[in-house]
C-alpha cells in the first residue's frame, strides 16, 4: 500500500511539474517579455506640480498646512448608500 501511495504521489508531482512548462528549458509556453514605455514622465507631469513639491520635500520639512475644505467632515445623519 505504501508503494502505491508513493508511486501515485510521484506521478502526480511529475504531471504537475510537466504542466508548468519549465520556462526556458524548451518545454511549455514562451516567455513573457516586459517592455517599459519609452519617454519618462515626472511626478509633476503625472500628478501636478504641488504633488511633486510635496513628494520631494525632505523628511524634516514643516508639514503642509491643511485648510478647512481639504477633508469634509462626516455626516452621521446621512443615509447610507448601497453597494452594488
Amino acid at each position: 500500500m505504501k508503494k502505491l501511495i508513493i508511486t501515485t504521489s510521484v506521478a502526480a508531482l511529475a504531471a504537475g511539474l510537466a504542466a508548468c512548462g519549465g520556462g526556458s528549458s524548451g518545454g511549455g509556453g514562451g516567455s513573457t517579455i516586459v517592455t517599459t514605455p519609452s519617454g519618462s514622465t515626472t511626478a509633476a507631469q503625472k500628478f501636478g506640480s504641488q504633488f511633486a513639491a510635496d513628494f520631494s520635500a525632505s523628511a524634516n520639512a514643516s508639514p503642509a498646512s491643511v485648510s478647512s475644505g481639504d477633508v469634509p467632515p462626516p455626516d452621521p445623519t446621512a443615509t447610507p448608500t448601497s453597494v452594488p
